[in-house]
Formats: structure tokens, sequence, C-alpha cells
């Protein structure tokens, strides 16, 4: 999961305390019962945690390997899924869950396929250390473990051998310096292995390898599972290269592996390779976004309701306004990562304005959040220009030509395509459930709005805009 927080998160009762209520991380599960709203899965309809659960179980009480995904945009609120499933009485009491996480356990840059097993396999030979150690039980394997599988893993991390052997020479274990150096190489430094693509059949030995590992391992946990969840494997900055090597090239090892497996990955990767995919169809889990707007771009007073009752769990209602409340809201997208940024910063304003000016009410006018969130337009239109870094970036002509495709409903606006991929990546795009329908987020609606509307005759606005904002006036 993410980074260990500092702070648990707490309920705002007043401006200051917005940080500590939106908390930009999942809840815990401990939290969970104070926190977390059902408001969004009940907007949603699918039931997915329990979806997620029921198959979990059913494939372990069949004797087979779930392998699943679940997909869908920055900010729907994935990890607090997975957190919940993870929760849930009948997968604890029978499931030990490793956690391999693609930003801070890796390097998305330059990961392979090597890079995951290494951490997975580190880290549930740690869980069951722990696991076993909780249950009073002995588990003096570790350390022939650590042993056998440096051998297995020499061939993808050559320079790592003489670093261990000097560590050792120097009185260091062997099991300590191999994975220490191991998971910091996985994670900092690039190009520092052989080519796997070089490799494939020590890759296959490498994988009967990790299996006889976990035979070992489930012998003094017989009465438990495991499933490794791999997390942020979503994130914009890992490229498509890196996710077709590692599930596309190599995903038979996934598929063969003796674990249970769910990972997280982008929408469009999934939609365009979704049967090269090392993960069965009926557990390719869907995770949509919120709706602000309607297909023909009114209010959705369900998914508004739905995000200010998620609201209202971590914050007196008393300390914003109704008009300012919605105004975040909508420019939020249903993104809910960037609807907690816009709800701190808009307290932290509040709190400044009121400090400075006594008289005025502690709490969250609309003038408040129209500063903010002019402010994160103002951002949002920059983050929508291309990346020097991404050879395969869309210019904005491009960009601009598909938002307004899909914001007119034009036929073939929803057919995917590398700028359709790009545009979901940055949230431009939005993903609602029902027939699968793709939307443009209010923020790049209002680009739209300012630079074609009264400029292009074929353009009518239509709104879905940032409408409780009057226009920009035309340059």
């Amino acid at each position: 999961m993410a980074a260990e927080r500092r702070v648990p998160v707490e309920r705002a009762l007043t401006l200051r305390r917005f940080s500590r209520a939106f908390f930009p991380e999942p809840l815990d599960a401990s939290e969970m019962a104070e926190f977390y709203s059902d408001a969004l899965s009940i907007c949603r309809g699918t039931d997915l945690v329990r979806r997620m659960s029921n198959h979990l179980v059913a494939a372990s009480e069949d004797a087979f390997y779930f392998k699943g995904v679940i997909y869908g945009n920055r900010g729907t609120g994935k990890s607090t899924e997975i957190v919940r499933l993870l929760a849930a009485p009948e997968i604890r009491a029978k499931f030990v869950s490793i956690v391999v996480d693609a930003v801070t356990d890796l390097n998305p840059r330059s990961f392979t396929v090597v890079d995951v097993l290494l951490v997975a396999i580190a880290n549930l030979i740690d869980a069951c250390e722990a696991k076993c150690r909780d249950l009073g039980r002995a588990f003096h394997e570790a350390g022939t473990m650590h042993q056998d599988l440096q051998q297995a893993l020499a061939p993808f991390f050559p320079a790592l051998q003489a670093k261990v052997q000097d560590t050792v020479t120097k009185g260091g274990s062997v099991e300590g310096s191999f994975f220490g150096l191991a998971k910091a190489s996985v994670r900092i430094e690039g190009q520092r292995r052989t080519d796997v693509l070089q490799k494939k059949e020590s890759l296959s030995e490498l994988g009967r390898a990790l299996d006889s590992y976990i035979a070992a391992i489930k012998v003094h946990l017989p009465e438990y599972e495991f499933v490794v969840v791999g997390e942020n494997f979503d994130r914009e900055q890992i490229s498509r290269d890196r996710l077709a090597d590692t599930f596309i090239e190599f995903g038979g090892l996934f598929r063969d592996l003796q674990l249970h497996l769910l990972f997280t990955l982008p929408v469009p990767f999934v939609n365009a390779h979704r049967s090269a995919l090392p993960f069965r169809r009926q557990n390719q889990y869907p995770i949509y976004d919120i709706p602000v707007c309607t297909a023909v771009h009114a209010t959705d007073p369900d998914g508004c309701k739905s995000l200010r009752l998620l609201v209202e769990k971590r914050a007196d209602p008393a300390l914003f306004d109704d008009a300012a409340i919605d105004l975040m809201i909508r420019a939020s997208g249903g993104d809910l990562s960037w609807l907690f940024s816009i709800l701190v910063l808009s307290a932290e304003r509040a709190r400044y304005r009121n400090e400075d000016f006594p008289e005025t009410p502690a709490r969250i006018l609309f003038d408040d959040a129209e500063r903010v969130v002019l402010e994160q337009l103002s951002m949002f239109r920059n983050e929508m220009g291309v990346d020097p870094d991404d050879p395969d970036d869309a210019p904005w002509p491009d960009k601009r030509a598909k938002l307004r495709a899909i914001y007119e409903e034009a036929p073939d606006a929803d057919v995917p395509s590398s700028v359709l991929y790009h545009l979901l990546r940055r949230r431009a795009v939005l993903y609602f459930n029902g027939r699968g329908r793709y939307g443009v987020h209010p923020m790049a609606v209002e680009i739209l709005r300012e630079q074609l509307d009264g400029r292009d005759e074929t353009f009518h606005y239509r709104g879905g805009g940032l409408d409780s904002i009057p226009p920009a006036p035309k340059k």
C-alpha cells in the first residue's frame, strides 16, 4: 500500500484541521468504520469488494489460483477498495497478503518482471515470518531460502554478487546483505542487470524456484493462502513498454505462479491487451469515475450527492457554504485525490482570510473556493501540453480534437487511441459505468469553452464546465 502515514485521519471541526481530514492516502483498515462512505459504491452500483472477495474465496475452495486486475482512473478509490477487500473477515481468516508497490518498491521507469518477482518473494518470506511469530510458530528456514534465492537471481543481478561477498567478508549475513542490496538496487539503480530478453530460460528456472519456496512456506501456514497485491502499476510515470514487457512478454510467469494475484493497471492498457494479460477475464474489475455531470452535460445529482456525503464524513458541513462545496465537487470531476486537494487549499485560503479579517465567516465561502479552482484550472491547462520526456505524447491540437469529439459524442470518439490514452492518464477524460461512457472532465470542458466557444462557428458550449464561474474574457 501507500507509505505509512505519520498522523491518522481526523474529522475536521475547524478550518485548520482540513489537512488531517483529507490526507491524500487510502484509509487504513482501522479508519474505515468512521471515515469510509459507501455512497460511492452505491453510486457505482458494482458491489466491487463483494465480487472480488467471493471470487478470491471461490478460487481457494476450487483449488486454483486467483489472477485478477482492478483498473480505473487515478482518484477513483482503487487503493481504498483494496484495503476494504483485505480487511474483510472472510479474507483475513484465510489469506496472508503481500504488497508490491510499483512506486515505493520498484523503479517506475526501469523495473522488469524480475524486480517484481524479487520483491514479491522477499516480502512473502517476511510476511510468513511475521505470521508465524503472531501464531507462536517457528520459521527457521528463512536464511536458507535467502541463500537459495540469491543463486536463482544471480543471472539477473550479477553486480550484486560481488557486493554481497564483500559484505559477508566484513561479517554481514548473506540474507541481510543480498536482499537489502537487491531491493535497494531495484528501487534506485537503472540498467543494472543483463538483458532479460536473453534470459528466458533462466526466467523459467526462476519461476520454478519461486514455486518451490512458496511450497516450503505453505508447510508452516497450511491453513492460509497467499495473495500478492501489486499496487500503483497504473501510475503515469510507468510507460506502456514497462507494462507490456512485464505483463505480456513475461505474463506466463504470473499465470503459472502458485500465488493469488491482484494488480492495478491503467484503463487503456487493460482495454487494449485484455486477452493477452495473465488475468482471467471474469477477474478483471473496472472501478468507474463518479459522474458530476450527465451525458448531456447537466449536473448529475446522484454523483454529486455521493461525493458530498463523503466530504461530510470527514468535515463538519458548517465549515463550507453550499455554493462552495458544489463548486469544489464540480471542479474535481469526481477525482477524489483532486477533490481532497481543492478542499485543503480552499480551507487554507478561508483560514487566512478569517485571520486577516476576523469579522468574516470562519468557513469556506464561494470566493475562497473560486480562487483555488481558477488556480487549479491554470495548472491543469499547463498539464495538457506536451511532455518533453514522453516521445509518444500527442500535440495539444490532437488532444483538443479528441476532447471535443467526446464532448460532442462523435460516433468514433470512444475508439481507443494513443491520444485517448494520454487524456485518460491525465484525467482530462473520465470513464463511467453503465455502458462504459467516456466524459470530459469539467476543467477540460472549461478549456474547450475558452478556446472554441465564440471562436469556432461549428462549436457550441453545452454546459458541463465550471458553470458557476463566468467564462474567461476573450483575448
